[in-house]
């Protein structure tokens, strides 16, 4: 039976619902001077200990009897913050969306691309996940299983999660997504502060968004439905290691997190389980990146919605990370 990959149902707005990938990585962008320092490649290791003592973690390689940044192919890495942190939020002090700072103390690895329908069904036929939903009531968009290089959709949280459990690998958390896209330098979009069309290339969107009344319909820039991953090469967002693709734009993504407001103090490595507010889990999960049913709005980086974590729809998709310990 061919899996539906009929379009997300609309999110107009926060409050509305809405891992590892065996493509290479083309990272094609020139690292700045202190990057490439940063990134550098060690001395010959002819004459270096085989191992590294203290041993690795799992984002590192032993170079030369030292450890040195090493994501798995398909897999960006992500440096930490540093002690000063980045800003999230958008709103005013006392909103849900209050600005805070945030500080991630670990590096991580991302997968460049969001997770495909290919690599979804080889951990299905190998018994480890649940097949996507593949009858979507609420729409008759065309069925798309048959498209590999597009990223998996109708999928729920718990079945992302386990994906990237299956991996050795976790979704992100919102901290861990938007610093890996928006860079803590206030771009607006993962790739920049260009707003992006049908014309530039920059993202799969739908300039003013899909219709309430038929928000699976054939929008789109490209006619309906998501796109092959990577298709969009001018909105990646850059890091010294590697490029990231589709982090605006294409499907939604899960995150780790609960959707709940932003707590007014600065946060260290926040979790669902550091939220002040969480006693317990939760039933609503934040979303991230917007998809080819939304506007440029949804693309940016800092913007966040939110899904019931049963919802499995077409729109929404996921990404994973792989963390040091």
């Amino acid at each position: 039976m061919s899996w539906n990959a009929a379009l997300l149902l609309g999110v107009a707005s926060a409050t509305s619902i809405g891992c590892r990938s065996n493509e290479s990585l083309d990272a094609s962008s020139a690292p700045s001077a202190s990057a490439s320092a940063a990134f550098a490649p060690v001395a010959s290791a002819s004459a270096a200990p085989a191992t590294c003592s203290p041993p690795c973690n799992r984002i590192e390689r032993c170079e030369a009897g030292k450890c040195v940044p090493g994501c798995p192919d398909g897999e960006v890495y992500i440096p930490a913050t540093g002690p000063k942190g980045f800003t999230m939020g958008r709103g005013k002090p006392g909103e849900k969306d209050q600005p805070h700072t945030v500080v991630l103390t670990h590096p991580f690895c991302m997968d460049a691309i969001e997770v495909t329908v290919a690599a979804y069904r080889r951990c299905v036929e190998a018994g480890k996940c649940e097949q996507p939903e593949l009858n979507d009531a609420n729409s008759n968009y065309r069925p798309e299983f048959a498209r590999d290089d597009h990223p998996v959709n109708m999928v729920n949280w718990a079945k992302a999660t386990n994906y990237c459990k299956q991996q050795g690998k976790a979704l992100p958390t919102e901290a861990q997504w938007e610093w890996a896209a928006g860079h803590g330098d206030g771009r607006v979009y993962p790739w920049g502060d260009t707003k992006p069309d049908c014309d530039n290339n920059l993202a799969d969107m739908t300039p003013g968004g899909s219709p309430h009344t038929d928000p699976a319909g054939d929008v789109g820039c490209h006619g309906g439905g998501s796109s092959p991953v990577k298709a969009h090469p001018k909105g990646k967002s850059t890091w010294p290691d590697g490029d990231l693709y589709d982090l605006g734009g294409n499907v939604w993504e899960w995150t780790a997190d609960c959707y709940l407001p932003y707590p007014a103090e600065k946060q260290v490595d926040p979790s669902p389980q550091t939220h002040p507010s969480l006693h317990g889990d939760c039933w609503v999960r934040s979303l991230r990146g917007g998809g080819w049913n939304r506007s440029h709005v949804g693309l940016q980086a800092a913007y966040r919605a939110a899904s019931k974590r049963t919802y499995e729809v077409p729109g929404l998709g996921f990404r994973c990370v792989r963390n040091p310990e």
